[in-house]
């Protein structure tokens, strides 16, 4: 489990670090599976800081858990984005396969970015103004699938018409292998089912 820290106080200037510190709390609550730590008292005390210090950076628990799934979104942006195999459909492969890495290696993490943990509909419902902050949350990521896939249309490896849709497809169902593989470990996953998943939804040929 991490331990709480004293925290020293911040200089005049570095708010902007203090705010970095409390989304590292809460993502160190999240790392501990220990999401019912997650609340303005418990990320207070992992930060080292009083709760009250919290609202100027953050007006409530929403605010402060869609900064951890912006972070989160940022890093698994960043892994997708770094590789750069010459060969578009391979290319595509390894994004699939890091976006699958991610989702098992930060699980904490990754239930925060699609709701198991926090529900961003429901926190759009309490604060209306979060709207165009989740509008594009994770639309960094999912370029990175898009634009592959339209590299592999351009090199003639694939028939899809719409990049777009049919990137989205291929998410939804490596979300769902990742999702699955975690509540059904017992069930007999054929081989090669992640390629054939990407295969026939990135309609590659």
């Amino acid at each position: 489990m991490t331990t709480p820290r004293m925290r020293a106080r911040n200089k005049r200037g570095e708010g902007a670090q203090l705010r970095d510190e409390i989304v590292d709390a809460a993502m160190a609550l999240l790392e501990d599976g220990t999401p019912q730590n997650v609340t303005l008292r418990g990320i207070a005390r992992q930060a080292g800081i009083s709760a009250p210090s919290i609202y100027p950076h953050f007006p409530d628990l929403d605010s402060i858990l869609l900064a951890v799934a912006q972070r989160a979104f940022d890093i698994l942006e960043q892994e997708l984005g770094a590789l750069d195999d010459a060969d578009p459909v391979e290319r595509l492969r390894a994004i699939c396969a890091a976006y699958l890495t991610f989702a098992e290696r930060r699980p904490h993490q990754y239930r925060v970015m699609f709701g198991a943990v926090w529900d961003a509909g429901q926190a759009l419902e309490r604060a209306p103004a979060m709207a165009d902050e989740l509008a594009v949350l994770g639309m960094g990521a999912f370029e990175v699938f898009r634009r592959t896939l339209a590299d592999c249309v351009a090199a003639g490896r694939s028939t899809s018409t719409d990049p777009f849709g049919d990137a989205t497809a291929l998410w939804v169902g490596l979300h769902g292998f990742a999702q699955l593989q975690v509540a059904a470990p017992l069930f007999p996953w054929p081989p090669g089912l992640r390629d054939s998943i990407i295969d026939r939804m990135a309609l590659l040929r």
